[in-house]
């Protein structure tokens, strides 16, 4: 029979592989529309009704709104005044900061790349944080993504101006710029690009886009530049419009081998006076159709309900804008409308997802103007920040952080690590020994129980022994009254119910083992830190990587792709069996069957192909997490050994199965003791069997009665 188990479990698991390799193929990828080189309109989203009962702006197959021929009865088609030339500008850091030594501190915490096509950034690198460990470049987060047919796509572009039902385009107009300048209260720095629009050479907008990029700190835990989009009726005429822009573009992933997505949109939604987050990953955005997609919409019936604020990110990094109102507070009225879009529109790539903001169709008088505020955040997820910096706080910036939490451990508990592991490394100056200590202080905590549960696993293996000819006999005096026999066997006081102690102290591991690895995938200041007593190991955020292969290994069927040699996960394996070993085998309860008995011995043997398991499970995970489950096994195996020896000493001295002594109050009475909280468990399960053993009776005496 175990033979026949391990044989039908071997076959289903390599059924399992062959499905997972041959479905894929199977089941065709539903096509995506590749992008048109002529850049016409694709007629599913030529003239979409907007939110608003408006026309929206037409998307082409790339994603980029294009320009609407004027149709009979609207007047002279409108012309955009352009500048001469593509130009880049940069504004905060310069390139040596966070680079070169001698640089010196930087009053700007990010460098900025700005094209006057389409008024948009280009790149925005984080002085804070460099690219890679070995290199001293700094991290990029935005930069631009140029598709197949090489339409270059930039952050935060303003895409189009619809003017009185015309859709302009100016993504890939040259602005006119001014600047950059120092900003007007001297605190940063300013740019501006312009463009006029004319009918008949006589004008009929100006717009305006301003970028303030302005000094700050580390201590001030913020990354803003602030926007604003400007639009100047030149006619004397009142006009409706309708502006376009992005957010942004060319965030990387972060992801490791077989690891879960690390590319978002994040975006809140303000109602009764609260932020609530939701999430979209870069993956199902770039396979779904753009029109089908839609973070907000303005509502008739939902006044109340606004947009809070939306943002690409990944693991640790995010760019996300906050549109303000004209008089600079959160969620602007003047949104209509914001949606995930997939810029080269074929799904090759998700480095070109983004957002679009689009706003509601606005009467614009005779030479009045209008303003289009937006915050942004261009940063790292800096839970600390987030959480105290008050316009961060109350946009609820800090759901980006918690998000990645997940929702299979507490978010209290992720919350406990990371301030747990943030307080030891700062005393330590190393994470590795930080990672270690923290361990001592979990199986600290957990000894007790780890403790109570073997000599409970020995005692009950020592009773059952000495009780074993007496449950023979019960076996054979009730063979055929169930019934009789369940309650002939509570009265012998056996209760396996006791063993779960020995499983408990894994089970209370689970939890702490999920919530390390959502700390190290989530603490921004874990990036890019090694540890002194693994020398090869260079950031506790990714595998060990001991040695890396000239090209990745693939895994046949799978597909899995391994760049390196991971040691720590093997060690991780080796330390597990070996604990598992010294582990009490618990004892068969006499309730059992001998197909339950059977399935018993079967998983005491599964221990190997566990560890096997947990080799394949945990090779992919970060260096911190398989620090942590190795040295917790080690330490967990030392105390295995001290365990045993202290029940044998117990079995030496003839006091294991000794009961305890009751104490005694001053009267010489014996004073009741408070059970324990296992002794209340044991209870209930007792209670729950006894009923249960109960059942057949009462159901045969109610079955008398009506005979």
């Amino acid at each position: 029979m175990e033979k026949d188990t391990l044989r039908n479990l071997m076959m289903a698991f390599a059924v399992v592989l062959v499905a997972m390799w041959i479905l894929p193929r199977l089941i065709p990828t539903p096509p995506k529309q590749a992008p048109r080189p002529d850049g016409a309109m694709t007629p599913s989203t030529v003239g979409a009704p907007a939110s608003d009962g408006r026309t929206a702006p037409g998307r082409s197959a790339a994603g980029q709104p294009e320009a609407q021929a004027a149709e009979p009865g609207n007047g002279t088609a409108l012309t955009v005044l352009e500048a001469d030339e593509e130009r880049q500008f940069s504004l905060g850091s310069a390139e040596t900061n966070g680079v070169d030594e001698d640089s010196g501190e930087s009053p700007y915490r990010m460098r900025l790349l700005l094209s006057n096509v389409g008024a948009s950034v280009e790149s925005a690198t984080m002085t804070d944080h460099a690219e890679t460990i070995d290199k001293p470049d700094r991290y990029k987060l935005l930069g631009v993504f140029e598709d197949l047919v090489g339409n270059r796509h930039r952050s935060l572009a303003v895409e189009s101006i619809t003017i009185d039902d015309q859709i302009v385009s100016l993504h890939d107009k040259k602005w006119h710029t001014e600047g950059p300048h120092a900003s007007q209260d001297n605190s940063g720095q300013t740019i501006i690009f312009r463009l006029d629009i004319v009918r008949d050479d006589k004008p009929v907008l100006k717009i305006t886009r301003t970028f303030t990029l302005h000094e700050q700190t580390i201590d001030s835990g913020r990354h803003d530049l602030a926007a604003e989009i400007a639009i100047e009726n030149l006619a004397d005429t009142s006009q409706t419009v309708i502006v376009a822009y992005r957010g942004g573009v060319g965030v990387r992933s972060l992801g490791s081998i077989r690891g879960p997505p690390s590319q978002f949109i994040d975006w809140g939604i303000f109602r009764e006076g609260r932020v609530d987050g939701e999430r979209q990953t870069f993956e199902k955005v770039s396979k779904a159709a753009a029109a089908s997609e839609r973070l907000y919409a303005a509502s008739a019936s939902e006044i109340d309900t606004r947009l809070s604020w939306a943002a690409t990110a990944n693991t640790y990094f995010t760019c996300t804008l906050a549109p303000l109102n004209a008089d600079g507070s959160d969620n602007a009225a003047y949104l209509g409308r914001a949606e995930p879009i997939d810029l080269d529109g074929s799904g090759l790539s998700v480095k070109d997802v983004t957002i679009r903001f689009i706003t509601r169709a606005q009467k614009l008088d005779p030479h009045a103007t209008m303003r289009y505020p937006v915050a942004i955040y261009i940063g790292e997820k800096d839970a600390k920040a987030f959480k105290t910096v008050e316009d961060y706080k109350r946009r609820n910036y800090y759901y980006q952080v918690s998000q990645g939490y997940g929702w299979c451990t507490f978010t209290s508990l992720v919350e406990l690590m990371i301030w747990l592991l943030n307080g030891l490394s700062a005393l330590t100056r190393d994470f590795g020994v930080a990672i270690i200590i923290l361990v001592l202080i979990v199986r600290t905590l957990l000894h007790p129980i780890t403790k109570k549960g073997q000599v409970n696993m020995v005692k009950m293996q020592k009773k059952m022994q000495e009780l074993a000819p007496k449950i023979e006999e019960i076996k054979k005096k009730y063979a055929n009254d169930k019934a009789r026999l369940n309650q002939e066997m509570m009265k012998l006081n056996i209760n396996p119910a006791g063993q779960i102690l020995t499983c408990l102290p894994m089970m209370l591991q689970m939890p702490i083992w999920v919530a390390l690895y959502i700390s190290l995938s989530n603490n921004i200041l874990i990036r890019h830190q090694g540890s002194v007593l693994l020398p090869w190991v260079h950031d506790m955020t990714v595998p060990d990587a001991l040695y890396t292969f000239s090209s990745p290994i693939i895994i046949p069927l799978l597909g899995w792709s391994i760049p390196a040699f991971n040691l720590l996960p093997l060690l991780v394996a080796v330390f597990m069996y070996t604990q598992q070993k010294l582990q009490p085998k618990p004892t068969p309860s006499p309730n059992m069957t001998d197909q339950q008995r059977q399935q018993q011995e079967m998983m005491q043997k599964m221990g190997p192909i566990m560890s096997i398991m947990m080799l394949f499970i945990f090779y992919p995970m970060p260096a911190g997490l398989n620090l942590y489950i190795m040295t917790s096994s080690l330490f967990g195996t030392i105390e295995q050994k001290r365990i045993r020896a202290h029940i044998k000493e117990q079995e030496e001295a003839g006091t294991l199965l000794k009961p305890k002594e009751k104490p005694i109050g001053p009267g010489g009475e014996v004073k009741p003791s408070k059970p324990s909280f296992m002794q209340r468990m044991q209870k209930a399960v007792d209670e729950a069997q006894k009923k249960q053993a109960q059942r057949p009776l009462k159901a045969k005496a109610k079955a008398k009665r009506k005979h």
